[in-house]
């Protein structure tokens, strides 16, 4: 017999099934009780629903299982927990573009030792024109191509890689990441 987690206040449960703990992390092993998970964004009016998915990856390219994937818009907002394999799916909108900016989707990433601070990136689509995007601008064009999704028949494709060689490019989020000095 093994303790499972039980009902969603996060209540521990004795049960013949055997499940597979996830990392120790600051906030516990069992760190999804009680946060609302909601992959899909319902569009409104004319839009169009996009599947974005993709796996989030460590330094070694290895899955990171229960990552908390979240975009947020003025459409509402999606968030995803990674499985074994290290995989999200999120169906929401296509954001329009704004001056000075191409249509991307804001990511917030927890994980690890991401679980106080979010890492976060954006995510620019391969179908639109990025050239004058203005944070595009300010990056290299290294740091620019861990920033772009892949198409795919289905969707797009966007793997987040957590540290080492193919590193998501991330960003401060003033006022709420910068160092305290």
């Amino acid at each position: 017999m093994t303790t499972t987690a039980g009902d969603r206040d996060g209540a521990a449960t004795a049960s013949s099934d055997r499940l597979v703990p996830t990392p120790r992390t600051i906030l516990g092993p069992y760190f999804t009780l009680g946060m609302h998970v909601r992959p899909t964004l319902q569009p409104a009016g004319h839009q169009v629903p996009i599947t974005v998915s993709g796996r989030v990856l460590n330094a070694l390219g290895e899955p990171v299982m229960m990552t908390m994937v979240e975009t947020s818009q003025p459409e509402g907002w999606t968030r995803y927990f990674t499985g074994l394999d290290g995989a999200y799916v999120i169906t929401t909108v296509k954001p329009q573009a704004t001056p000075g900016r191409a249509p991307h989707l804001l990511l917030l990433v927890m994980s690890g030792n991401f679980m106080i601070r979010p890492a976060v990136t954006c995510l620019y689509f391969p179908d639109e024109d990025n050239d004058t995007d203005e944070l595009l601008q300010q990056l290299s064009p290294e740091q620019r191509a861990t920033m772009l999704a892949r198409r795919t028949d289905i969707g797009y494709e966007f793997d987040i890689h957590l540290a080492g060689d193919s590193e998501t490019t991330f960003l401060g989020w003033p006022g709420l990441l910068d160092d305290e000095e």
